[in-house]
């Protein structure tokens, strides 16, 4: 089972980051309201697994 976490964006109050902890690794994709739900990100995990990027939670940015 993966772990999903949805976390205020650190820099915009009108976003939200929602990160999905699968294998070790984390992977994120940020929403607009209205926000999701954990199992709305998970539904998008399964179908849309390319929509979310790599994340590092230490920095809160995304990479390559």
């Amino acid at each position: 089972m993966n772990h999903i976490t949805i976390m205020q964006h650190p820099t915009s109050a009108n976003h939200r980051i929602a990160t999905v902890q699968s294998r070790g690794r984390i992977s994120a994709m940020t929403y607009a309201e209205p926000f999701p739900t954990a199992d709305e990100v998970r539904q998008v995990w399964k179908s849309e697994r390319k929509a979310f990027r790599p994340y590092d939670e230490t920095t809160g940015t995304y990479y390559a």
